[in-house]
């Protein structure tokens, strides 16, 4: 089967140029003006923009977390990413207590492989730090898994200590592969939170008071300095707050090799929703921050020391979920819903407003992260020999962000009533049209696992 899509604006990370596209066999054929051969197929692009697929490296799909399941599984989420212009996802496959890492991807392929409407990899997050589970990563990178993850928000038994950091670093690096950290300090986390109890200060006002941002400033610094010391690259997930921003900006400014992401809910949304009589609903971890953190985030984006805008999507019911911690915040599960909505969040808030160019968003959200995660340039680029996944994406589009529209199970959106310029009009995953103005085509079980190569410094 071939395709042409005659007439748009390609807009990749470093150029914006009219062009047409051939693909043939899921592959981009050829790129030209006025290509002018038989297809299957015919898009006109006429005033849209093209961009590679987004790649999402940041996702949480028929996962457990504080005793409870998302409510979306691979399937429905992934067509949700697929409606918002999504076509790869790498997902945390979540290492149980005494569960191998090996054990673990198998199992997450398993939950992927029949349910999976666009593509799919995995991030390996380690459950805890052993001889016996570090032994595994060589041979899980052979596998094409070329990133794993720890957080430093648990605490007790949870709590991996700085040795443990320094060599999980080291054994990931050494073994070609990216280490990723959630940095917030548990310890203090943990305190706080029983202050906070024994005060009688539980609702979800007092959330943000938990986890504020000297915390996740802290926890940034700490595993940065364990990186440099180890002569180690590094990923940040989440990065909430101008605290963890200014530690990334200094150590990049030394010349380490440290790379940041962000997510949507901190770029737009902010803590004085968690005043709101169903505040629980926006329970993340890091939390929501006060507005002025966004600008700072901004900044950090603009200069380059933000690499990635990903969802971090898990997807929690209000009603049954989240709304058991509206009267003690810690009986909620935690994490938002977002993965439909980020490619028009990011253009709307940055691309939109001038605070970021066309190509810088499509660095953000699609080159960048396939680069960092072993994709590129298979994935998160229109060149001749890639997938030929792309976004026809309409600038001049607009879209009221509401659960009526969204395609998650998820009983709400983050977002609701939030006004997007800009919006996704066709999504094409390896030459077939999966998506078409919010209402997806592609089924359950045609997304492939990748394989990624190992991690190469940018």
């Amino acid at each position: 089967m071939t395709t042409l899509i005659k007439n748009g604006t390609i807009v990749t990370a470093t150029d914006t140029y009219k062009a047409d596209i051939l693909v043939k066999n899921g592959l981009v054929s050829e790129i030209g003006r006025e290509i002018d051969k038989i297809a299957s197929e015919i898009i006109d692009a006429a005033d849209k923009w093209i961009l590679p697929g987004a790649v999402d490296v940041h996702t949480h799909l028929d996962s457990n977390c504080d005793g409870m399941t998302t409510v979306d599984d691979f399937e429905t989420a992934t067509a949700a990413a697929a409606a918002g212009g999504t076509t790869m996802v790498v997902d945390h496959a979540d290492q149980a207590p005494g569960a191998t890492l090996a054990a673990t991807l198998e199992e997450w392929k398993a939950k992927a492989g029949p349910r999976a409407v666009i593509d799919y990899g995995f991030h390996l997050s380690l459950s805890e730090v052993s001889e016996s589970v570090l032994a595994e990563i060589p041979a899980l990178v052979e596998a094409g898994v070329t990133s794993f993850k720890i957080s430093l928000d648990g605490a007790g038994e949870r709590r991996i200590g700085d040795a443990a950091v320094l060599e999980f670093l080291q054994r990931v690096g050494a073994a070609g592969a990216l280490p990723v950290v959630h940095a917030e300090n548990g310890e203090i986390i943990d305190f706080l939170i029983r202050r906070l109890g024994a005060e009688g200060k539980t609702s979800a006002r007092y959330l943000p008071a938990s986890r504020p941002p000297e915390v996740e400033g802290e926890a940034t610094g700490r595993v940065i300095t364990l990186a440099e010391l180890g002569r180690t690259p590094l990923f940040l997930a989440g990065l909430s707050s101008a605290h963890a921003a200014e530690k990334v900006k200094a150590a990049r400014d030394r010349g380490q090799v440290v790379y940041a992401e962000t997510c949507p809910q901190y770029l737009v949304l902010a803590s004085d929703r968690y005043e709101e009589p169903e505040g629980i609903k926006y329970y993340a971890t890091p939390p929501l921050r006060p507005s002025w953190h966004q600008e700072v985030l901004w900044r950090a984006i603009a200069s380059g020391d933000v690499h990635a805008v990903s969802s971090d999507h898990t997807a929690f019911n209000y009603a049954g979920q989240k709304d058991l911690g509206r009267e003690n915040f810690t009986a909620a599960p935690r994490g938002l819903p977002g993965i439909q909505e980020r490619l028009a969040l990011v253009y709307s808030a940055g691309v939109h407003t001038g605070k970021i160019s066309p190509n810088r968003l499509v660095d953000l959200v699609s080159t960048t992260p396939a680069k960092l995660f072993g994709l590129f340039p298979r994935k998160g680029a229109l060149t001749v020999g890639s997938d030929a996944d792309m976004v026809i994406f309409d600038p001049r589009g607009e879209l009221t962000l509401s659960k009526s529209i969204a395609l998650s199970r998820v009983d709400y959106t983050p977002y609701e009533g939030m006004r997007a310029r800009g919006s996704p009009w066709v999504v094409i995953q390896r030459g077939r049209l999966i998506a078409r103005e919010g209402r997806v085509m592609g089924r359950a079980g045609a997304g492939e696992y990748v394989s990624r190569s190992r991690f190469v410094p940018l």
